[in-house]
């Protein structure tokens, strides 16, 4: 992979280029300063040379030059300061050159700085001339003598004798700028590949994190500035972590909450999808969709209703609650729809009471109350009539007397038993009947009632068999409440059995349970009536007059469910009944 691809080579090269850049304005500063110090060092130089030629000539003009003696003169200024000395007379003419090179042009008086020196009195000019192919700096002075200017002396020297000096010091200074780029550069990459490798570590740790790694947590120390990064996303993390935990633990408890709630309940957002639904939403609606997720509303509720009752709440903004009965359940349910919050796209909250239990309370307390009117209404009316009929003079007759207090005797022990299994059947379900459990021999209980059988004159039509094993277990009861039981289920198969029937009670052992069934063969009882049999005053056949209260089968119901068990029944139409239940073993 080529240094720029790379986030280390990218910030080198960057790092590289400023370098560069900064170091080569510094040099080039640097070798700038060099080249004017040492041209005002040789400037200054010549200026010295040049008033020193005029003080060893200045007494040699006199009344006319000494042109030997200021030859001589300017031979040791030349010599001593190996610069070419020029002396002009005050006319022009050239007392002394000494120290030019052959290829040197000829001193002329009327070079710039010749005409400046004898114009402008004490004052000093400077140029430079190509020469030779070098460059010159010349230095003219005027030679005063007694107020008078009498000459100029001149001192020259090739410019590049300075280049001599300072190319040491630029190219110490260029090879120390070389060192620092390289240096730098170097120094750069390190640390640019140590940050570089920090970050990508950062990175990959935040990916990873992002992915579902709570747990993970950055570990550099390559630098303070990284380190503090490391730190920063550390502690974020763990906040992020115990607000997601808490989060959590919240949605959980929520969900517990919601599915260990009586009510339904459905969240329903603006597009008409279940966001939400727990376990008793699910059960009411029979519903197998609770999982899925962004599913329409239509295809978990199936009754309009309850649609209409959202949309509703959608258009109003407003609550609305209503009752109605899921006809495929049998089930009543009492709906609210609670707008979630304003605008055109807000969801509804979806409440479902299951209510079939109080329905059907209210159902049994109006048909408790009317059959219970039905049931006293009728031999009170004939015990009515018949007392009337007493005191209008049949009393006279003994025969009918004697008949109408029979029947009168019959009518109230009815309403008596009716009024004793009221009582009993209101305390079982109170519980304030308590069923006193002991171990006891089930063949006992079923041979008292096999014994009342035979003796019954009311029995004789029919047979009583009796199937228990000799090994079968002892139960947990109470034997008076068992043969309560027992007595009424016998009595309801005798009922229900024509002249010449069968009833069978049998027993059998599981585990936990001694299982008993009391059957028949006599007119059995039709699939629709079947899970009404253990209601109150239910009767199956309303039109026989059989004498019965409809209370035996509740009653023995709840005996059974006292002791721990639980009783149902089979039954074919036209070939018998049978009634099972389950008893505790007493080991």
């Amino acid at each position: 992979m080529r240094l720029s691809q790379t986030p280390q080579g990218r910030i080198t090269l960057v790092y590289a280029a400023l370098v560069f850049a900064a170091v080569a304005v510094v040099s080039v500063y640097l070798i700038v300063i060099v080249n004017n110090s040492s041209a005002t060092d040789l400037e200054a130089s010549l200026q010295r040379q040049a008033l020193l030629v005029r003080e060893l000539t200045v007494k040699l003009f006199g009344s006319s030059p000494d042109r030997a003696r200021i030859q001589a003169a300017s031979v040791l200024a030349a010599e001593f300061s190996e610069s070419r000395v020029t002396v002009f007379g005050a006319d022009g003419s050239v007392l002394a050159d000494v120290g030019n090179s052959p290829d040197a042009p000829v001193a002329s008086p009327t070079a710039p700085e010749v005409i400046t020196a004898f114009s402008s009195g004490i004052s000093v000019n400077s140029r430079t001339e190509i020469a030779g192919g070098q460059e010159q700096m010349f230095v003219a002075v005027p030679i005063i003598l007694d107020g008078e200017t009498v000459g100029v002396a001149r001192v020259s020297r090739p410019a590049s004798s300075s280049d001599s000096e300072i190319f040491p010091i630029v190219l110490a200074i260029i090879f120390l700028s070389a060192a620092v780029v390289i240096l730098s550069v170097g120094l750069a990459y390190l640390l640019a590949r140590r940050v570089s490798r920090s970050m990508e570590a950062a990175a990959d740790g935040a990916r990873q994190f992002a992915q579902g790694d709570m747990d993970f947590r950055l570990n550099i120390s390559s630098s303070p500035g990284i380190e503090e990064l490391a730190d920063a996303f550390n502690q974020m993390a763990s906040n992020i972590t115990r607000q997601v935990r808490d989060l959590s633990s919240e949605s959980n408890q929520l969900s517990v909450v919601l599915d260990t709630m009586a009510d339904g309940v459905i969240v329903v957002n603006g597009d008409g999808q279940v966001e939400l639904m727990n376990l008793a939403a699910e059960w009411m609606l029979e519903s197998q969709n609770r999982d899925a997720l962004r599913i329409q509303l239509a295809e978990v509720v199936r009754d309009h209703e309850i649609l209409q009752l959202v949309a509703e709440a959608k258009d109003t903004h407003q609550t609305r609650q209503a009752e109605l009965e899921l006809v495929h359940r049998r089930r009543f349910l009492n709906v609210i729809a609670t707008p979630l919050s304003e605008g055109d796209d807000e969801g509804v909250l979806l409440t479902l009471q299951d209510v079939t239990r109080l329905w059907q309370v209210e159902t049994t307390r109006r048909e408790f109350v009317s059959n219970v009117s039905h049931e006293l209404r009728s031999p009170l009316a004939a015990i009515r009539a018949m007392t009337e009929t007493l005191q209008d003079g049949a009393l006279n007759d003994p025969h009918t007397a004697q008949d109408f207090l029979a029947r009168i005797q019959n009518d109230v022990q009815r309403m008596t038993t009716m009024v004793n299994e009221l009582l009993e059947l209101s305390r079982l379900e109170s519980g304030q009947a308590p069923i006193h459990l002991a171990p006891l021999n089930l063949d006992s209980v079923v041979g008292e009632i096999e014994s009342r059988f035979k003796v019954s004159p009311d029995h004789e039509r029919l047979s009583l068999e009796t199937k228990m094993p000799d090994d079968i277990p002892l139960v947990m009861g109470e034997a008076g409440k068992l043969d309560q039981v027992l007595a009424n289920l016998v009595e309801n198969a005798v009922k229900a059995t024509g002249d010449g029937g069968c009833i069978s009670i049998s027993a059998d052992a599981t585990d936990r349970w001694i299982e008993v069934k009391v059957s028949d063969n006599g007119v059995g009882i039709a699939r629709e009536h079947l899970p009404h049999v253990f209601e109150r005053f239910y009767k199956v056949d309303r039109s026989r007059r059989d004498g019965g209260t409809g209370l035996g089968l509740a009653i023995v119901k709840h005996l059974v469910q006292a002791h721990g068990g639980e009783i149902r029944a089979e039954s074919v139409e036209g070939e018998g009944s049978a009634f099972i239940f389950t008893l505790p073993r007493a080991s």
